[in-house]
């Protein structure tokens, strides 16, 4: 690689990416509701995930209600969907009724059937930043249809290929992508 290549440019704003959109979901008024997050992130070795939401956002009075939520990870084929999660208000529409709706233990934090990976979680802590919220959810269950995953070493694992989730991208031009082909070497 020449030295050309390895010049840096300055950049507005957090290059911390692809992430995978979630679907959060939350009961609002008794009813299923979905809304899209770019940006999430698990911590503890996955036992807590964060995320950030407008304090306006209607989901936002179902995750204060129960103090549960959901994570969906949607596949390329619900970008239609998802799309419609991220630019429409529960308020106006029953997103709900976009999807196959089922409860686990919690039974207050609904999950998309149609998604491949469901999480469940109890709200841990809630951070005040002025116009938004960070959430931060203590997992208590995962989900993942047989069929996305693999057995290796007496475990089971996800195959991410399998699942094609949506990738959102920031730093660029703010859209979803696919995920790319799995890199592995000997080393690994």
């Amino acid at each position: 690689m020449n030295k050309e290549n390895l010049s840096k440019r300055e950049i507005e704003g957090n290059l911390l990416s692809p992430l995978p959109v979630i679907l959060v979901g939350a009961q609002v008024n008794g009813k299923p509701n979905y809304l899209v997050i770019g940006y999430s992130c698990p911590f503890d070795f996955g036992r807590y995930i964060f995320f950030s939401l407008s304090k306006s956002r209607y989901t936002t009075l179902g995750i204060h209600e129960n103090m549960t939520f959901s994570v969906n990870i949607p596949s390329e084929d619900l970008v239609k969907e998802t799309d419609i999660c991220g630019s429409k208000s529960g308020r106006d529409i029953d997103k709900g009724a976009l999807f196959s709706n089922f409860y686990g233990e919690l039974k207050t934090a609904p999950m998309i059937r149609e998604c491949p990976v469901n999480i469940e979680c109890e709200v841990h802590e809630i951070l005040d930043y002025e116009r938004n919220e960070g959430i931060i959810g203590k997992v208590v269950k995962s989900y993942v249809n047989h069929h996305y995953t693999f057995e290796e070493e007496d475990t089971v694992k996800l195959d991410w290929r399998k699942i094609h989730p949506i990738i959102w991208a920031t730093g660029g031009d703010f859209n979803y992508y696919s995920l790319g082909e799995r890199l592995k070497t000997e080393d690994l």
